[in-house]
């Protein structure tokens, strides 16, 4: 398998990602989750790589993307994904997104119908209010204490970015994700932070969507990578889908 690194330029950010080709027919693009890097992904692109091609991407003002210019935003972050579809000549994929990365991957989804195979959203959620009261006294806390930090500080910029995501964003309609085409593969835990009706509503919001709720919280794809990547592995691979 051969891996190649690189970054492109998308508006005033650069974009870093990593290309895994093993001459696989599928690429699958992996999308990360807030404040987090491809690098979460280093157990699963093992396994993942052994049916794929893998486009994993640092989102931006993650990892080694830079932030660029203006307030960090997850519409940004979608056509960033687009631009970086561009660059690399990827004419069609796959495309599993966690947390803010199903988030970003429903944003570019529907204006991108003919460049995705098959799509798989995991704990991703419409807005502020898919998150379980807990998690919304949380982020709430957090952002407002990190938006004070920000006032003490100008270094704190991106600590209160990662925070205005989860907070302000994203502000996605149900009638935007009923326009993606491609079978889709939405994905929670049985004690998630996402609701599990607000879930629901993501599935059945899209018309070739289906549900899996698996037993754990939001973080189960990195405690339990193997099982997490057998339900990717069957859904991606099924004909029948």
């Amino acid at each position: 398998m051969s891996v190649h690194t690189g970054k492109i330029h998308s508006g005033s950010a650069e974009i870093y990602y990593e290309l895994y080709k093993n001459d696989r027919p599928k690429t699958l693009v992996l999308l990360h989750g807030n404040a987090e890097s491809g690098k979460s992904f280093t157990k699963h692109i093992p396994i993942l790589s052994e049916y794929f091609d893998l486009l994993v991407v640092d989102s931006r003002g993650h990892g080694q993307s830079s932030i660029g210019d203006g307030e960090l935003s997850l519409n940004k972050m979608a056509v960033d994904l687009e631009n970086l579809f561009n660059a690399l000549q990827i004419k069609k994929a796959h495309i599993l997104g966690f947390s803010d990365g199903a988030n970003v991957a429903m944003l570019f989804a529907p204006q991108n119908n003919d460049r995705i195979d098959k799509l798989v959203l995991v704990g991703g959620n419409l807005d502020f209010s898919g998150f379980d009261l807990r998690t919304k006294l949380l982020v709430a806390a957090g952002y407002f204490l990190s938006w004070i930090n920000l006032k003490i500080d100008k270094n704190n910029k991106i600590q209160n970015a990662y925070y205005y995501l989860m907070f302000k964003e994203p502000r996605i309609k149900t009638a935007q994700i009923n326009k993606i085409q491609a079978p889709t593969l939405v994905m929670a835990g049985n004690k998630d932070m996402i609701r599990p009706a607000h879930t629901r509503l993501i599935a059945n919001s899209i018309k070739n969507g289906s549900l899996k709720i698996y037993g754990g919280d939001h973080f189960f794809i990195y405690r339990e990578p193997e099982e997490f990547c057998r339900y990717i592995i069957d859904f991606l691979t099924d004909e029948k889908e």
